[in-house]
């Protein structure tokens, strides 16, 4: 790799220790992981709810339900590959089934997999999407498509262990907000008379 490309490659913010670590190393995402489709499950083996005995479904479009049932244990990105929402990346985290829809991405050697799933968010790869009535990701596409990988696993630890901290946040913030909302609904209720009741 020539010296302008390997600048190219040496990401803007870049955490203290690793500013003298050079650039990173492009490769094919298929050399810093492995994609496999899931295994199909009938429409009647899953349940809309949860329960004992059940493990979370994943398909084309995220959580698809639960089943008696699971395919992988452990933690995994997931790539919606089929439907509508195409494209999109979920964890499976413990037990879980993965259906033909859902690709199941495993980092090789030297990938950190929460690194790996960051960088599948930002790859956006919906635009990727083939087919009109059916949207479709094939397998072979996606494995031909660059990333810049950071020299260092420790580095690709440090940025995973950064941007999950925030997920956590912006999930704590989001429940605080849901709780404002409803605090504000029955505030309202309270404050103003009910025209039903007037009516009556």
């Amino acid at each position: 790799m020539s010296a302008k490309n390997q600048q190219a490659l040496v990401p803007k913010l870049r955490f203290p220790e690793f500013r003298d670590a050079g650039g990173g190393e492009q490769r094919p995402l298929g050399l810093a992981c492995e994609m496999q489709a899931g295994r199909f499950v009938s429409a009647s083996e899953i349940q809309a709810q949860n329960a004992h005995g059940l493990y979370h479904c994943y398909g084309g479009n995220g959580l698809r339900g639960y089943t008696t049932t699971f395919t992988h244990s452990g933690k995994y990105s997931l790539i919606g590959r089929q439907g509508a929402l195409c494209g999109n990346i979920k964890q499976g985290i413990g037990q879980f089934h993965a259906t033909e829809h859902a690709v199941v991405v495993t980092p090789k050697n030297r990938i950190n997999g929460d690194w790996l799933f960051f960088v599948l968010d930002l790859l956006n790869l919906n635009q990727f999407a083939t087919g009109q009535a059916q949207p479709g990701l094939s397998v072979n596409v996606l494995a031909k498509l660059p990333i810049a990988i950071p020299s260092q696993e420790l580095e690709q630890q440090k940025i995973a262990y950064c941007l999950s901290s925030l997920d956590t946040l912006i999930t704590v913030q989001s429940k605080k907000l849901e709780a404002l909302k409803t605090h504000k609904k029955g505030l309202m209720q309270a404050l103003f008379p009910s025209t039903d009741q007037v009516n009556t």
